[in-house]
């Protein structure tokens, strides 16, 4: 099992008074070094004996009453075979059904996995090694116990060194994924809780690890490599790195060893290379630490030339020979972070603008392979993104080997997220549990040790949102109090980097904790306010704390690809962003509000020098136990991609004209194919000299890139012909052009007549045959008017208690029937009016059918107001002293009124909606030509 070494710690000083330099590095030391043509040849191969246990048949059984004796003795023939990495949580967590988006709860418990294995054939020393088990892992081989390890993310290791029998070896391991009910459980370690699903199972590899020699480099250090390198300096074309090894000799006797560190460039050559010796007691540890000045070194850049060199550091014996050695890529880079000027790498200013990104994949929960983190990151590389955020937990070594040589620059995170206690009504103790803060400082050296030679890794995060759980009490305290132990942590494991966090409310509980710190705010979102107002706040806090560098960890919007809306102006705080139905209705999130809540939420951060960096949350819909919404259940659906990575939904176009070098004309929308409205507004991401639009070959209009504001191009209302309507747009950029082409199509019912679903967000219900209208039709979402406020029928609270039936609306089996009625349009000031201005055919007349339901008012004489009609330059009192309650008699009841009106030449309508008692209100309209 693994066993705590000591570290000799030196500081480096970080001044965050001006800013915060990153120069990856700890001290120096000793040793002779080189850089001539005499370098010695130096190997890249490793000497180490890995043999993957991935692909043996292991036996799985899922069963949480099992005791350890009893499983230990199972005939597992009758379990289930399985090949790692492995979850039981791959297919019960999402769910793409879009008729019952509800999902039950994923299950977490206990699984059981035994393999047998081969005896290597040879090796001083044999490791078993674990890349991730979740929650808890208990492991035996051959019947006895190796440990436990505690933490889902981190990977560990157990020396089983003289316990293998010669043939087959039987290994067993049970892990827990349990959800924790009080403070004391085996599983209440971090994360206590999140939005986002904690698969169960070995998720991750496993594998025999074998050196040749029983001298190593440490192998029980927290599951890291045993070598810790920094940038101690880079001055001009020069660069010191520093390298530190950790070693341990298990053999029986005292013995010399020498130590080289060499950095090989991409053409194999050694650039620098450093010998140092060392006397090592038998069973002891040592620890050697040299520099490497490099007289020309090939800076790792980012994007734009992410360079690495191999590090190659050698364990010799007294005669010269090679026991032991670590390879690994190696960045030579410096970065800085600066409170008024934002990020900074190898002295170069370079905004950070990107995405995060969960590990989880839609039928595989968390147990994904190499190739799955290859599509993931190719997809954001296509964005134009150049910073990845990886929360809210350490990823995997793959994930980082890959970000290394893509020149990503990256957020890495602990997994303390949401709460630090489970006992959190009637606590007002702002101590943690022991067991829990123990565990979180041991998860975040653990993350620390194993990630430290990443080049892409700019920062470490020691919480996310630390603030959300117990929130009520003593909890933002109680999250200072270990965010500090935290901080602490992480400075004597790694000086040389900054640490920070993503902080929601109580930011005045965390800011200033961390080296540099960031924000999770969800303006047009959770939070009902413009974007202006996020501006407003950040520059609130950047006042406040102007020596700390401030970020913007995450902001975002749900967009389910199969809900849209006609107009999305004012459709802040009428889109559902969380379930209050108790996972009885659907919950409806236009793709085009998303749209819109990006369009106006990015630039207010981008025109921010001093923020550091920006976070689209999220790169991917991922799988969320807690949510029903959208179209997908189970699932967090704020990805610019679909879980299963196969659609990249509007904005993420909108990013990839902001950011990627590559020409865009995108049309929005593409996917509300049969549209509800004989007009269409429609607008074009681009980040091209100029765009032109067609519409079924014939040209629109063309914009010039300084007419696109944000590169959203705006072509307004456009009249679209019954049938296919075929847009196509085409720009150039740089002498490159791009086209993209959609079809959206009109039904002749909907070119000729109006049907609007007042106040409602979201396109496409279809009213009931049997309901109030008396008739089975398909409405568009709130369009065509002035004034007003959208409302949405309070269905339910925090814990899903619905307000209660609609009385006389129907609840048919028709797909969205009844949704026409829960939502309206009212006035936002009584007697302000609002109204409805629609173009209609000339000189028709129409039958009007205006529903209204009364959803607030318990009495009549509560709610009176007028509508009027004017065509054909005439203004008529349609409707006078309506008082919807007085007419039907309940609360939740509908009331439907008709009446014709006949157009003039231009036909134009204008619906006139005044109040006279209270506010005046419409949910839904038809128009029907006679």
């Amino acid at each position: 099992m693994q066993q705590k070494s000591n570290f000799k710690k030196t500081t480096l000083a970080i001044s965050i008074s001006l800013a915060l330099t990153l120069a990856i590095g700890l001290s120096a030391c000793g040793g002779g070094d080189s850089q001539d043509s005499n370098a010695p040849i130096v190997s890249t191969s490793q000497l180490r004996t890995t043999t993957s246990l991935n692909n043996l048949d292991w036996k799985f059984v899922q069963d949480d009453n099992i005791t350890d004796d009893a499983a230990l003795s199972s005939d597992t023939s009758a379990w289930t075979t399985v090949q790692l990495p492995h979850t039981w949580n791959a297919n019960d967590a999402a769910t793409t059904a879009q008729t019952t988006p509800d999902t039950a709860s994923y299950k977490r418990g206990k699984g059981w996995y035994q393999v047998e294995f081969d005896a290597p054939g040879n090796g001083a020393t044999q490791w078993l090694q674990f890349d991730g088990a979740s929650i808890v892992a208990d492991v035996w081989l051959n019947g006895e116990k190796l440990g436990e390890h505690a933490g889902a993310f981190t990977a560990f290791r157990f020396d089983i060194t003289g316990k293998l029998k010669a043939g087959k070896n039987v290994l067993m391991v049970k892990t827990d994924n349990s959800q924790a009910l009080s403070d004391t459980d085996l599983t209440a370690i971090i994360p206590l809780s999140g939005d986002f699903n904690m698969s169960g199972g070995l998720y991750r590899g496993v594998s025999l690890v074998s050196t040749p020699s029983s001298a190593h480099f440490a192998l029980d250090d927290l599951g890291s490599s045993g070598i810790f390198a920094y940038t101690s300096s880079v001055e001009g074309a020069s660069a010191t790195v520093n390298v530190r090894a950790k070693l341990k000799n298990d053999t029986k006797a005292d013995g010399n060893f020498a130590v080289r560190a060499a950095l090989v460039d991409a053409a194999g050559q050694v650039v620098r290379y450093s010998d140092q010796s060392v006397s090592i007691k038998a069973g002891q540890a040592a620890e050697v630490a040299q520099d490497l000045s490099v007289a020309n070194a090939h800076l790792w850049n980012g994007l734009a030339d992410p360079y690495l060199y191999k590090l190659v550091v050698e364990l010799k014996d007294s005669s010269g020979s090679v026991v032991d050695r670590v390879v690994q890529d190696y960045g030579i880079r410096e970065v800085k972070f600066d409170p008024d000027k934002g990020f900074y790498l190898n002295g170069k200013s370079v905004p950070l603008h990107g995405v995060s990104m969960h590990q989880d994949y839609l039928g595989k929960g968390w147990a994904i392979s190499n190739a799955d983190t290859d599509e993931s990151l190719s997809l954001i590389k296509e964005i134009g993104a150049n910073t990845i955020r990886l929360p809210h937990y350490p990823h995997a070594q793959y994930t980082l080997q890959q970000t290394d040589k893509m020149g990503f620059v990256v957020w890495a995170e602990n997994a303390y997220v949401n709460q630090s206690s489970l006992n959190c009504a009637g606590n007002t103790s702002v101590t943690s549990p022991t067991q829990l803060t123990d565990n979180a400082k041991l998860q975040l050296r653990e993350l620390i040790r194993q990630q430290y030679n990443h080049a892409s890794i700019a920062m470490w995060s020691i919480g996310n949102e630390t603030t959300q759980g117990c929130y009520v009490d003593a909890g933002p305290d109680r999250a200072a109090a270990l965010l500090k132990e935290l901080q602490i942590v992480a400075k004597a494991e790694d000086p040389s980097r900054v640490t920070t966090l993503a902080a929601n409310r109580d930011q005045d509980k965390t800011s200033g904790i961390t080296d540099i710190w960031a924000q999770n705010q969800y303006f047009m979102w959770y939070t009902n306010e413009p974007a202006a107002n996020l501006g407003t706040l950040l520059d609130l806090w950047h006042t406040n704390q102007p020596k700390q560098p401030q970020g913007v960890s995450e902001y975002g919007a749900g967009a389910a690809i199969s809900h849209h809306s006609d107009n999305v102006s004012d459709a802040m705080g009428s889109v559902s962003v969380f379930d209050v139905s108790g996972r009885t209705r659907t919950q409806y999130q236009p793709e085009e509000y998303a749209s819109y809540v990006h369009e106006q939420v990015y630039p207010v951060l981008a025109s921010r020098e001093y923020i550091w960096g920006t976070y689209v949350w999220n790169m991917f819909d991922f799988g969320s136990g807690i949510r029903h919404e959208g179209d997908i259940g189970g699932t967090n659906t704020k990805g610019l991609v679909t879980f299963d990575r196969k659609t990249k939904k509007d904005p993420f176009f909108y990013y990839k004209a902001q950011w990627s070098k590559d020409p865009v004309a995108y049309i929005v929308g593409r996917r509300y194919i049969d549209r509800n409205y004989p007009t269409a507004g429609v607008k074009v991401y681009s980040n091209t000299d100029s765009v032109t639009l067609t519409l079924n070959g014939t040209a629109v209009k063309t914009m010039t890139a300084a007419q696109c504001s944000n590169k959203v191009c705006d072509f307004g209302d456009i009249k679209l012909a019954t049938g296919n309507n075929v847009l196509e747009t085409a720009g150039t950029l740089a002498g490159k052009t791009v086209k993209d082409i959609i079809t959206w199509k009109l039904d002749s019912d909907h070119a000729s007549n109006m049907y609007i679903a007042a106040g409602q967000s979201a396109t496409g219900f279809i009213s009931e045959a049997a309901g109030a209208l008396g008739v089975a039709k398909r409405f568009g979402s709130d369009n065509y008017y002035t004034g007003g406020v959208r409302k949405t029928l309070p269905w339910g609270n925090a814990v899903g208690q619905a307000s209660g039936p609609l009385v006389n609306v129907g609840t048919s089996s028709v797909p969205a029937a009844g949704r026409v009625w829960d939502a309206y349009r009212e006035e936002a000031t009584a007697g302000q009016g609002f109204s409805y201005n629609l173009d209609l055919a000339p000189n028709k007349t129409y039958t009007v059918k205006l529903g209204f339901l009364e959803v607030v008012n318990t009495a009549a004489n509560q709610r009176v107001f007028d509508v009027t009609a004017t065509a054909n330059g005439a203004t008529t009192t349609v409707i006078s002293s309506l008082d919807v309650y007085a007419q039907t008699g309940a609360k939740g009841a509908a009331y439907v009124q008709s009446f014709t009106v006949t157009t003039g030449a231009d036909g134009k309508l204008n619906l006139g909606f005044v109040g006279k008692i209270g506010k005046a209100m419409v949910s839904n309209i038809m128009i029907v030509q006679q």
